[in-house]
Formats: C-alpha cells, sequence, structure tokens
C-alpha cells in the first residue's frame, strides 16, 4: 500500500502539477470495492478525494470529477 501511496504523490505532483505543500495526506486502505482505494486531503479543501491505480491509470472516485 506505500507503493500505491508513493505512485499517486509522484502522479499529483508530477504529472498534474500540483504543489506538494498541498498535500496534507496519502492513504491507502483496503475495501471491497475498489480493493485498494487511496484517499487524498488538501489543506485548503475538507473533502476527501479518493483514487484507485487500474491499467497504469489513476481514476479518481470522489469527488465525481464530471460533476
Amino acid at each position: 500500500m506505500k507503493k500505491l501511496e508513493d505512485k499517486l504523490r509522484t502522479y499529483l505532483t508530477v504529472e498534474k502539477g500540483m504543489d506538494e505543500q498541498t498535500i496534507t495526506s496519502i492513504t491507502a486502505r483496503r475495501s471491497k470495492m475498489p480493493m485498494y482505494p487511496v484517499v487524498v486531503k488538501f489543506k485548503d479543501n475538507p473533502e476527501e478525494y479518493i483514487y484507485y491505480y487500474r491499467e497504469d491509470e489513476w481514476i479518481q472516485l470522489a469527488p465525481d470529477p464530471n460533476s
């Protein structure tokens, strides 16, 4: 799970261009669906962002990026 956390941190900072100082925490956990969601908390936003990794890409589950 540590590997997933590190991969997501790299994705957010390198590919998405986010400042690492805005990330409060990144925590992977085990659940039923998806199996290993990764939760991100940002300093300026109390809402949790939930991602999962599938087939070499990160998918944001919540909040819905399309709404």
